[in-house]
């Protein structure tokens, strides 16, 4: 049983050479989607790969798509966040979340 708490969202980086993998976990850590995103020209382009129940993988492409896109690298984002029982808004909270710990770590890399 994984009781609600934001502040048990966490957000780890590694580097891959020039490259990024970005792992997002919460309550009850697992990987329910990996995307990876690269920049090609002035597009990005990649996929997401999703485990067939959960339902992260819109967050997790949104995520690695945006990562790309600033640091021009190939990014790969984990993302496996699980709590029992959450309302709509409790859901609301935790992607905000995790988009605020992403947003953070990119803005700290331009500076």
């Amino acid at each position: 049983m994984s009781t609600y708490d934001l502040k048990s969202i966490r957000l780890e980086v590694f580097e891959a050479g020039q490259d990024k993998v970005f792992l997002v976990t919460g309550g009850k850590a697992h990987i329910g989607a990996v995307a990876t995103f690269y920049v090609d020209h002035d597009r990005v382009s990649g996929t997401t790969v999703h485990i067939p129940g959960h339902k992260e993988q819109e967050l997790c492409e949104r995520l690695a798509r945006k990562a790309a896109l600033q640091l021009k690298v190939t990014v790969t984002v984990i993302m496996g966040i699980h709590f029992d029982s959450i309302t709509r808004v409790q859901i609301d909270e935790i992607v905000m979340t995790a988009e605020r710990l992403v947003d953070e770590h990119l803005n700290k890399r331009s500076e």
